[in-house]
This record gives structure tokens, C-alpha cells and sequence, in this order.
């Protein structure tokens, strides 16, 4: 059997998507002011499991200079992580943002990572967009999809909210690393890591299909 070809993203990247409550897209400069608001307005809330809002996004300017980073990048290859916003369909809020970083290109598989406003958490938003996020990456490239083969999202064990997301959705968890990275204000700290593939994944309810064998690992 012949080794697989390195992914590569699509020539026009499938960067916008609709999901019944949000609508899914690349940040543009006049975000910089909404995600700047959607930060600061409690930046201790996002502690201890997002250091950089310590470090980063903290003026309007800041911010719109990341949405710059993040274009130039995604315009690249090999691009590091592609960024975007999730809005509210009908007042256009920002609710959240999310990032997906090719993790190993040779192998067609993409990390996925998330925030939600404080003030929008607990209303399934996140769940939402991650589960149309991955039927767009799944959906193969001459589709109008990424073409990818499977999706990983980490987190802190102890970061119960963000592991919501992938157990709502059906993903697998896969291992428990002990002690695998630090957490300011913690200390050194487990990891948790959720898997799927795209031959288990459910395109029209955007979660796990519910006749797949999960052969969960289920950690002591």
C-alpha cells in the first residue's frame, strides 16, 4: 500500500459557514473592537485554561493586529493554526472564536481549539460550531470541504466545559496524559484527548454517527 499524499488546504478556503443559530467567518479589522469587548469584559473567567488572554488582545489595536496575522497566515502554507469567529446569525454578535491547526499534514488531521464569551457559555453554541466545523473538514475538497480525515481536540482534564464539547459531540476519548503540561496557577496538569475520523462522523447532525463502535478509553 503506497504512503498517502501530504494534505494540503483547498485553493479557495471554505472559511464561511451557516449553522442554524451562528454564521462562521474569518475575522475582518472591524471585529477588532467585538473581540476586544468579548475579552476584556472578563478576562479572569477564561483562567487558568487560556493564558494568552494574560498577554494578548488587551487594546482594540491588539487585536485588530492579530486578525491581520491571522489573514496573512491563512494565505500561507504551511499555515500554522486558521482562526475564526463564530457570530450570532440574527444581531451579528461575536459569541466565540475557533482554531484549527493542520497537526499532521502527511496524516490529513487538524487540532481543534475554542473560546465562548462568558455572558454566552452554557447554550450549546460552542457544541454547535464545532460539530458544523468538522463536517466542513471532513467533507472531501472536491465538495467544497477541507478533505480532511480526522479531528483531535485537547484539553485540561480538569477544564470540564471545554470537554463538554467533544462528549456532546460523540468523539472519542482516546487517552489521559499524567502530567503532560502546566497550567499557571495549577501546576502541572493532565491532558485529555478526544479523537473521530471522518468515516465515523454524521454529516446531517454534525456530530459521531450513533451505529459506529466508540472502543472508548476510559482513564482510571
Amino acid at each position: 500500500m503506497s504512503e498517502p499524499q501530504a494534505w494540503r488546504p483547498p485553493d479557495t478556503l471554505p472559511l464561511t459557514l451557516q449553522t442554524p443559530r451562528m454564521l462562521i467567518r474569518p475575522y475582518t479589522s472591524d471585529d477588532g473592537e467585538a473581540i476586544f469587548e468579548a475579552i476584556d469584559t472578563d478576562r479572569e473567567s477564561y483562567l487558568p485554561w487560556l493564558p494568552w488572554v494574560r498577554i494578548d488582545n488587551r487594546s482594540v489595536a491588539e487585536c485588530i493586529f492579530n486578525i491581520e496575522r491571522f489573514r496573512r497566515d491563512a494565505l500561507s502554507w504551511p499555515c500554522a493554526e486558521y482562526v475564526v469567529g463564530a457570530f450570532h446569525g440574527e444581531s451579528g454578535r461575536l459569541i466565540g472564536g475557533i482554531g484549527f491547526r493542520p497537526k499532521s499534514p502527511a496524516l490529513h488531521i487538524a487540532e481543534i481549539g475554542y473560546w465562548v464569551r462568558p455572558d454566552e457559555r452554557g447554550r450549546g453554541y460552542c457544541t454547535e460550531a464545532v460539530g458544523h466545523l468538522i463536517s466542513r473538514m471532513f467533507t472531501p475538497q472536491n465538495s467544497g470541504g477541507w478533505g480532511l480525515r480526522r479531528a483531535d481536540v485537547l484539553m485540561a482534564a480538569a477544564n470540564e466545559a471545554s470537554q463538554a464539547v467533544p462528549r456532546k459531540l460523540g468523539m472519542r476519548l482516546e487517552f489521559a496524559a499524567v502530567q503532560e503540561r502546566w497550567v499557571e496557577g495549577v501546576g502541572y496538569h493532565d491532558t485529555r484527548g478526544y479523537g473521530i475520523l471522518a468515516s465515523e462522523w454524521d454529516f446531517d447532525r454534525h456530530c459521531a454517527r450513533a451505529d459506529r463502535q466508540r472502543g472508548e478509553f476510559e482513564p482510571a
